[in-house]
């Protein structure tokens, strides 16, 4: 191997505004330029006035690594990293939150809005859209199959939504951040959920509220690892499928 393939183990990776992270070369023409990108999911749960909402964002990324003395991207990596839950403000707070959330370093410009768009949340979709507020509202439905609606809204079964993040921990594909405020509350909101099976052979969710979980915190997780597993925006990466059988 020649003297310009061996690598640090630890590159110089540049963090663009944009989500894009390569490593600098110094304009050397043996080191090659890879690209990977950190972006950020916001994800929301919205209540009725007197119920909570919730606001949970993950962080996905796959960075540019030395592997065998190759630059290469690596693999993807989802952490929760931040949780919010708040209640008793209105609409208009709600909508000026989750702009200036998305807007805030370090997700403003590399991060993608997801909120529920059942019930209130198609009144928050609407003023979301009359700023011109790119996101997808996600209408929870039976089944176990998911669909767009136009541009903006995505039809997903909530029994669906629940196994994948089941899935996504599971497989170790996202983590919680150590440090991750409300860690304790998320738990106890997805433990509350419960998958039975009907006699006609249909699964169904219910929600258990004995153990202590409200359940916003945990529905906006679930509509976060949905939106970074299916609702991908132009993202290329590399990966290795697992829990197949």
């Amino acid at each position: 191997m020649s003297e310009a393939l061996n690598y640090e183990h630890e590159l110089n990776l540049v963090y663009l505004p944009d989500g894009e992270v390569v490593n600098e070369t110094n304009q050397d023409p043996a080191i090659p330029r890879i690209s990977g990108y950190q972006r950020y999911w916001v994800s929301a749960d919205l209540g009725q006035a007197n119920d909570f909402s919730a606001v949970v964002v993950i962080k996905d990324q796959a960075l540019p690594i030395v592997d065998d003395g190759k630059i290469i991207v690596g693999p993807r990596e989802r952490t929760v990293v931040y949780a919010d839950r708040f209640r008793g403000v209105s609409y208009v707070d709600v909508v000026d939150h989750l702009v200036r959330l998305r807007n805030a370093p370090p997700f403003g410009g590399k991060s993608e809005l997801a909120i529920d768009g059942t019930s209130i949340g198609r009144v928050v979709s609407d003023m979301l859209w009359d700023q011109g507020v790119d996101h997808k509202a996600v209408q929870m439905t039976g089944g176990q199959d998911w669909s767009k609606k136009g541009s903006r809204y995505v039809n997903a079964g909530k029994t669906f939504m629940i196994e994948n993040l089941a899935v996504l921990f599971a497989s170790g594909d996202l983590k919680f951040a150590p440090d991750l405020p409300l860690r304790d509350e998320i738990e106890a909101d997805l433990a509350s959920f419960a998958t039975t099976t009907t006699a006609a052979g249909n699964q169904i969710i219910s929600q258990s509220r004995s153990v202590g979980g409200h359940g916003d915190l945990g529905i906006a997780l679930i509509l976060g690892g949905f939106a970074s597993q299916y609702l991908q925006a132009g993202l290329a990466v590399q990966q290795t499928l697992r829990g197949w059988w």
